[in-house]
């Protein structure tokens, strides 16, 4: 994952779970409300307490999967930059290591006279 799809998934967390918060608190006041007999802008339909409850529950599962899946998503990324660090790290080796070789190959070749005169370096 980029780094703009975890801010997008961040910022959808963030709302969700804002939004968690205002409906969590509403549900609380009417409840409170009806607790005490209270008027909760007219009636209080018990189904609706309910609904809202439920909803709050979906909400809140799956905020939590995003979560995990956003975790997830994080390590994964996270164990795969390091593991590309260390690939970047053992090719400028080997690239180090093959134009050693080169070069002494071509030394040996000119120490050896299998390498044409015009080919050689000069000094």
């Amino acid at each position: 994952m980029t780094p703009e799809e975890y801010k997008g998934y961040e910022d959808r967390a963030a709302f969700a779970e804002q939004q968690i918060k205002v409906l969590t608190k509403r549900i609380d006041d009417i409840e409170r409300r009806a607790q005490k007999g209270g008027s909760v802008g007219g009636s209080v339909d018990p189904s609706v307490v309910r609904a809202l409850e439920k909803m709050k529950e979906i909400v809140l599962k799956g905020l939590f999967a995003l979560k995990k899946t956003m975790l997830k998503a994080q390590a994964n990324t996270k164990k795969m930059a390091e593991e590309n660090e260390a690939l970047k790290t053992e090719n400028e080796k080997l690239k180090y290591r093959v134009a050693h070789l080169k070069r002494s190959l071509e030394e040996a070749d000119v120490k050896l006279g299998l390498q044409p005169q015009s080919l050689k370096k000069k000094s």
